[in-house]
């Protein structure tokens, strides 16, 4: 058995585990209080320089808000949990893995236990969970533009649209048009043609709602949405 702080993990020791499974120990304020030598090996940090940083600063920026919310969760009395997300290397990069966090009590102080699951690559529904958080925070961005410059000085409503889209489809909602040119921020004429090139480029399509006739559903095409899958998760490797 793997052991911590001398904390039994319940992680044999046998080659297949200790290739992909490790464990820390963290406090309530989710600073690390110990770590099995596989763990910080996988980081890349010494060990004098790991202990006692909070995990929130080893964990990818886009992880660390669902990282926090469940942690405190648990710490309130929740169950534990497992939570798919990124940690980030001395060397900067991304490394995925599946943490399973446990609490538990020594003495007076209470612990988080992870035991960690080394991931090659990330689940589908990880994949698009995590595209979809930065097509919103690329979205919120360029949206904020408009509180301290003149909107007319930038325009590219078409970009927004396939944004805006992106983000309703990964998350199961319906797109109608007037819906679709308000999220674009232009006016409406100006939405409306964007639209229509983006059909024309066979980005977009639309259809008729099957509830509503007078209504239309946009959607991402198929490759639309690939193109858009692409350049997101190319964007989050700057």
């Amino acid at each position: 058995m793997k052991r911590i702080a001398g904390v039994d993990t319940g992680v044999e020791m046998d080659r297949a585990a200790s290739r992909s499974l490790m464990s820390c120990l963290t406090d309530e304020q989710m600073r690390l209080v110990d770590a099995d030598d596989d763990y910080i090996a996988m980081l890349g940090y010494d060990r004098d320089r790991l202990i006692g940083r909070s995990i929130l600063e080893i964990t990818h920026q886009d992880d660390r808000t669902v990282n926090r919310q469940r942690s405190e969760a648990l710490l309130a009395g929740g169950e534990p949990y497992s939570i798919t997300k990124r940690y980030i290397a001395a060397d900067g990069s991304a490394i995925w893995v599946t943490n399973h966090v446990s609490l538990f009590y020594t003495g007076t102080n209470r612990r988080q236990l992870a035991t960690v699951e080394l991931l090659e690559t990330p689940r589908v529904e990880d994949q698009r969970r995590l595209l979809r958080v930065a097509a919103e925070r690329i979205l919120a961005k360029r949206r904020l533009r408009t509180q301290y410059f003149q909107g007319e000085m930038f325009g590219e409503p078409a970009f927004d649209l396939l944004l805006d889209l992106f983000v309703q489809q990964v998350s199961g909602r319906q797109t109608y048009t007037t819906s679709a040119a308000v999220a674009s921020g232009a006016p409406l004429t100006t939405a409306l043609r964007q639209i229509a090139m983006l059909v024309d480029r066979g980005l977009v399509t639309r259809e008729a709602d099957p509830v509503d006739r007078r209504r239309v559903l946009l959607r991402l095409t198929s490759e639309g949405s690939q193109q858009m899958w692409d350049y997101l998760a190319a964007a989050e490797k700057i």
